[in-house]
């Protein structure tokens, strides 16, 4: 590697890192809720913004993983329906999946498999995480909130 390639690369990171809260927001937006703890959430876009192909990916790993679930997390009739820790969603357009951290409760090796399989598609990844933070415009002493 040479040094062009070494600050190619960092800039590469710095705006990355950059367009997380834009992503963040999107994929909250899609939900129309706050992502919770620990979960990821994989965009059907690689790291060089290509669309990731097949266009139906999504579904196709949601459904792969539906058999995982919390104990009692059944469907009442018993039909095919995805997961509550696996589901497909859209986020600007873009396909995508949201997993739940407790999917490694319920099945370590398929929350495994959903990470490599990000990783193996070189697919963007937003992961939430919660900061308690002072929230100025908050006139209660102590009040805090999630960002």
């Amino acid at each position: 590697m040479n040094a062009a390639s070494d600050v190619s690369c960092a800039s590469r990171a710095v705006e990355a890192a950059q367009q997380v809260p834009q992503q963040v927001a999107a994929v909250q937006q899609a939900l129309g809720r706050d992502l919770q703890p620990g979960e990821v959430v994989l965009l059907g876009r690689t790291h060089e913004g290509r669309r990731f192909r097949p266009s139906d990916w999504a579904e196709r790993l949601a459904g792969v993983m539906s058999r995982f679930r919390p104990v009692g997390a059944g469907h009442a009739e018993g039909h095919l329906c995805y997961s509550p820790l696996c589901m497909p969603t859209l986020v600007d357009g873009v396909r995508a999946v949201v997993v739940s951290r407790e999917l490694a409760d319920v099945e370590p090796m398929a929350w495994d498999f959903v990470l490599r399989f990000a990783r193996d598609n070189n697919l963007e990844t937003v992961e939430a995480c919660m900061l308690a933070v002072d929230d100025p415009r908050s006139s209660s002493e102590g009040a805090r909130r999630v960002a």
